[in-house]
């Protein structure tokens, strides 16, 4: 079994900021170099809602689609669908949860604990799973 991954940040900024920051400005943090398309990736976004689609633009014009939303609970919970599976590449049939939640400590201090869950259905062996507790925890 592949144990969770597990990452817990306590940020100087509101609740809501945190939260719309995660996940109107994800391209803003998220790590170039941590993607699945063909060539460069220029834009990592994700859509509003749950049902929201979760995916990364690049150079050539193709998107890939990394996942979905599948609780948008603003600003304290958000699950995405991650269906990357364990060789780097999209799969629908992958379901593993990325759990994220904004916990205010504070008018203007959130602790943000994120686990990427059911790390086991992304399959055998690969490169994705070695390097995805460091991708979660790089620091821009």
């Amino acid at each position: 079994m592949i144990p969770n991954i597990k990452k817990e940040l306590v940020i100087a900024a509101a609740q809501d900021t945190c939260f719309n920051v995660f996940t109107q400005k994800m391209d803003l943090w998220w790590p170039r170099e941590y993607h699945v398309g063909q060539c460069p990736m220029v834009e990592m976004l994700l859509e509003s809602g749950t049902g929201g689609r979760w995916y990364t633009r690049h150079e050539d014009g193709s998107e890939v689609n990394v996942g979905t939303v599948l609780t948008w609970n603003p600003f304290e919970l958000l699950v995405l669908n991650w269906q990357i599976d364990a060789n780097f590449r999209y799969n629908p049939k992958v379901v593993t949860e990325v759990e994220v939640k904004f916990i205010a400590e504070g008018a203007g201090t959130t602790r943000v604990l994120l686990e990427h869950k059911d790390l086991d259905r992304m399959g055998e062996g690969g490169k994705a799973i070695e390097s995805m507790d460091g991708g979660w925890g790089h620091d821009p």
